[in-house]
């Protein structure tokens, strides 16, 4: 038998959100947590008194001579702080002294701050490296955590670290930034990563500066990440890279045999225009061979979110996007889908309703979910779309679960109605909700490697194919991932979309219009009414619009 998979969560750049990275050890089980990182994003408490820092370390910088270049600026300063012949450069260079000791004190105390919420997760295993607005971590409370220069094994994996960042980074006092020691010339490479790494020998990498030529692009430059990195990556001796730093550069790649990982930032960032939301990071399983399935998450409101998976294969990493919204935020290309306007007027209602979803709704759907997980254990995939008031979350005691099944081919037997039979395994689940006094409507049943087949050939006359765009038009998933292996094929395919959506127009119109419909919304709303829930005007109108007809 061979040993479990290792589960992580990595996450990178946390900048001082040290309570949502509280909630994350919460709320994100695993086996090890990595943090790549940027645990700090300031080295004062005050904006004002870290623009007065960088306005010191600029005029102090200027003054070094060529041979004083090397020193840290803290001994230029308090050379100069000594120097009686300039009365205000002297004291321009003690105050840059004084702030030295401020920043020091205040990162010493932020890494207190930081050990008291991950040792309050007894039993979680939490493992960090600093990053270039880091201190050296062994000097702080965090000692214990620092995998910088070293290596610990897990299972069968060893994990080792590297931090710091080829940079000098403002607002910090250079003399405690942790080296990152590498410089090229004469042809020659001199690298204290490389070295580490190969004496060491780790299948996993974690390091803040990514490998040259992978996930290390700023926006506008060219391929910014470390040599020596990339050398022991190219000896073949990673199996798995765990990077951060580029915030913009994020996702995953792969080459021979090697993956690389960058979840952006998990601590929100200023930048020029905005401040760019934080809270991502990477969940993973290693299997014998490696990573088999990384997805990338969000921690929002103390809420996770999927927002994509990256699969591991033969040829490999393939992207599954579970959040198009999500994953455009973060900068993501996804083809903008044009609805027609009956459908963008009814999703406009369905998220409002959704907003104040019944408890009776989540517990109908945590149900389905235990189904299919469990016919996974089973070797059955299979899925739901969810239809009447379980779709807009507006189920009660009683009420009706109507779905359609979305099941893959070996499980599918056509009627001859072009109607996937529900399998008896299913059927028995099924049957034993009904004796718990739970109904349930089998509306359609479709074969999601048909529908594959019917995008990957554009065949708009292809009946299950149209249904599929008709329920994801229309309803509310349960097992995305499987769904979403198909939806995401044809949001890549628009035109090809388009066209099946305006094929549906009048039978959409006709739908979202009918006496069933009204009756249902008129429901919904006087639900909400009885917990003193207005309807805003917009919804309203909405609604007007949608039942026009």
């Amino acid at each position: 038998m061979g040993a479990s998979p290792l589960r992580i969560v990595f996450a990178t750049d946390i900048h001082h959100a040290f309570a949502a990275l509280g909630e994350l050890l919460e709320r994100a089980e695993a086996d090890l947590y990595l943090l790549g990182g940027d645990l700090v994003y300031r080295a004062f408490h005050r904006y004002d008194t870290a623009w007065r820092f960088m306005e010191l370390q600029q005029i102090l910088g200027g003054r070094r001579t060529g041979e004083e270049a090397e020193e840290p600026l803290i001994a230029t300063a308090r050379r100069l702080a000594r120097d009686r012949g300039d009365a205000g450069l002297a004291a321009q260079a003690a105050e840059y002294v004084a702030l030295c000791r401020r920043a020091e004190a205040y990162l010493l105390k932020s890494y207190d701050r930081l050990e008291r919420i991950l040792g309050s997760h007894r039993g979680k295993t939490v493992h960090l490296i600093p990053g270039n607005y880091d201190m050296d971590l062994g000097r702080t409370a965090l000692g214990a955590r620092d995998l910088h220069l070293k290596s610990l094994d897990v299972g069968r994996w060893r994990v080792a670290g590297y931090g710091g960042a080829k940079v000098k980074t403002p607002g910090l006092p250079d003399h405690l930034q942790v080296p990152f020691i590498e410089a090229t010339g004469g042809g020659s490479l001199r690298s204290e990563a490389l070295d580490f790494f190969r004496r060491v020998k780790p299948d996993v990498l974690l390091v803040h500066e990514p490998p040259y030529g992978y996930l290390d692009r700023p926006p506008g430059h060219d391929h910014s990440g470390s040599p020596g990195i990339r050398e022991y990556v190219d000896e073949g001796g990673a199996r798995l890279v765990l990077s951060g730093h580029y915030h913009e550069n994020w996702g995953a790649a792969y080459s021979k045999g090697t993956c690389f990982f960058n979840p952006s930032s998990f601590g929100s960032t200023v930048e020029v225009s905005r401040v760019r939301p934080g809270g991502y990071f990477f969940d993973l399983i290693l299997g014998e061979e490696g990573v088999s399935v990384a997805t990338l998450r969000q921690m929002d409101r103390r809420r996770v979110y999927d927002i994509a998976d990256y699969r591991v294969g033969e040829r490999g990493i393939s992207t599954v996007i579970l959040d198009e919204a999500r994953y455009v935020e973060l900068g993501g290309q996804m083809p903008k889908a044009r609805h027609i306007q009956p459908i963008r007027d009814l999703q406009r209602i369905k998220s409002f309703f959704l907003g104040y979803e019944t408890p009776e709704t989540q517990h109908l759907i945590t149900g389905l979910r235990k189904i299919y997980r469990e016919l996974e254990r089973q070797g059955m995939q299979v899925a739901f779309d969810l239809l009447g008031s379980l779709n807009f979350g507006m189920a009660r005691e009683g009420s009706d679960m109507d779905l359609v099944v979305y099941l893959r081919e070996a499980d599918c037997v056509l009627n001859d109605s072009d109607v996937c039979m529900v399998p008896r395994t299913l059927e028995t689940v099924f049957r034993e909700l009904e004796e718990r006094s739970l109904n349930v409507e089998v509306c359609d049943s479709l074969d999601l490697d048909r529908v594959r087949r019917a995008i990957e050939n554009g065949d708009t006359e292809d009946g299950q194919l149209q249904r599929f765009v008709f329920y994801r038009l229309m309803c509310r998933p349960v097992n995305l991932r499987l769904i979403k292996q198909v939806e995401n094929l044809l949001a890549q395919r628009e035109p090809l979309r388009r066209k099946l959506e305006q094929g549906l127009r009048e039978h959409l119109e006709i739908l979202v219009s009918s006496i069933r419909h009204v009756s249902s919304l008129d429901k919904y709303k006087a639900r909400l009414r009885e917990r003193d829930v207005a309807i805003p005007p917009s919804v309203e109108k909405a609604i007007r619009n949608c039942l026009r007809g």
